[in-house]
């Protein structure tokens, strides 16, 4: 059998090691922590069950984990529809306005803003059916000539948040079209106008987020379901024993060395910080190392907070755009009551932290901001939690070169957050790992 070394053993490194041994490789999985799972996993804190930061798992119906469940897994977690997207403004609280119909009446923005915005989405559909590439278009390229109120601005620079953990300076248009463009896709080759055009008749028929689910146990279900699903023999996944170095020679891969000795290997898969990897390789070239350590990280800010009387009490989560900062609101208890001690509610606030921040500071402006927006919470609340966590190894911000699944060294793979720009979290590390068995299979 031929020898795989996985390092990392958060969800793509053991989602790589699943389909690795499935596919006829002896595996090992290294991780240098004392528990698998990395950003995607729960634990207990006080009689509440937390997820590594709140996530909804998006594309589920026929996206690239659905394909990796279908195929490679025995035990499939259950999950639950997320809901509807809501946005929380000045009190009042109203539906995503997914479709043009529904944005021509969003009353938290202007109205003559309104006009224009949907002039300018038209324009931007209409245009992608010639020049395609939106990659590196910012969304303040686009809006910065317009006469937007504020008001407009801040709602549009807090999607852009939400979307890729940065303002509209950094965040390219194309992020906003992915998902017309995997609906249209649908794993096309190549495309034609008309998948474009029907782009304009999806963002006039959307009903919403109906592809997006939260799994029932929360994250830690579909790590319970990976760990299941592999077979007893060909695979040892070893915690607390990190990677010292992954050692090569001219045909490419050998072996990585532990403090337990050299592991044998014809591929190794890196799943950690891409960045990173210069540290454990010598012979990389230097613009390819240059453009590893380049990669920017997401990084945010979650309060869990445990609550004795029900505040949310809808199917869905909040977008708050007027709080300081703005936050993303999941009451993750509703959709699985066994997260929270009988009668009590979980409600994860995250939101994105700048490039240079106090940890303090910002956990004291979300909390005031929740304060604000949720009068009279602080006598309700049972359990407090704090978390700072990565959500995405490297952000989808114009300019970044993410780097591949193959590297220059023959038999060294990449998978992860940081090496595919499509979708966001545990869907977008799903499809670096399909982009590892495509890559291998050639």
């Amino acid at each position: 059998m031929k020898k795989a070394v996985v390092i990392g053993a958060g969800i793509s490194g053991l989602l790589s090691g699943l389909v690795l041994v499935k596919e006829g490789y002896s595996v090992t999985v290294l991780e240098a922590m004392d528990k698998v799972g990395g950003m995607c996993r729960s634990y207990n804190v006080n009689g509440y069950s937390v997820d590594t930061g709140p996530h909804i798992i998006t594309r589920l119906q026929n996206g690239p984990l659905r394909k990796l469940m279908d195929k490679y897994f025995d035990v499939t977690p259950d999950f639950i529809p997320h809901g509807e997207y809501y946005i929380r403004s000045k009190g009042k609280i109203c539906p995503f306005p997914w479709t043009l119909g529904a944005f021509a009446f969003f009353e938290h923005i202007p109205k003559k803003d309104r006009i224009m915005l949907l002039q300018n989405l038209l324009s931007l559909y209409s245009q992608r059916i010639f020049s395609p590439d939106f990659d590196n278009i910012s969304v303040w390229d686009i809006v910065k000539n317009k006469s937007y109120s504020d008001r407009t601005l801040r709602f549009i620079d807090t999607l852009c948040k939400f979307l890729t953990g940065n303002g509209m300076e950094k965040t390219p248009v194309s992020r906003f079209m992915d998902s017309q463009d995997y609906k249209n896709k649908n794993e096309k080759k190549s495309q034609d106008p008309i998948d474009y055009l029907n782009s304009l008749k999806n963002i006039i028929t959307k009903k919403g987020a109906e592809d997006q689910c939260y799994p029932i146990g929360g994250l830690q279900s579909i790590i319970e379901s990976i760990l299941k699903s592999m077979p007893k023999n060909n695979i040892v996944i070893k915690c607390d024993c990190p990677a010292e170095k992954i050692n090569t020679n001219d045909k490419g891969v050998t072996g990585v060395v532990t403090k337990d000795g050299t592991i044998p290997a014809d591929i190794i898969i890196y799943s950690s910080y891409s960045s990173e990897l210069p540290n454990l390789v010598d012979n990389l070239p230097e613009v390819y190392k240059n453009d590893l350590q380049k990669l920017e990280k997401v990084m945010s800010l979650t309060l869990w907070l445990g609550l004795d009387k029900t505040y949310f009490d809808k199917i869905g989560s909040e977008i708050w755009m007027d709080s300081t900062p703005p936050a993303w609101v999941v009451p993750v208890s509703n959709y699985d009551s066994s997260l929270a001690p009988e009668g009590h509610q979980l409600v994860g606030f995250a939101t994105n932290l700048p490039e240079k921040y106090n940890d303090d500071d910002e956990k004291s402006r979300l909390m005031a901001a929740i304060e604000k927006e949720l009068p009279g919470i602080k006598d309700h609340i049972t359990m407090e939690h704090y978390q700072i966590v990565v959500p995405e190894k490297a952000a989808w911000v114009v300019h970044q070169k993410m780097p591949s699944c193959k590297t220059p060294i023959k038999g060294l793979y990449l998978v992860g957050t940081d090496t595919t720009h499509k979708s966001m979290g545990i869907t977008r590390a799903s499809y670096s790992v399909l982009n590892l068995l495509e890559a291998i299979k050639k």
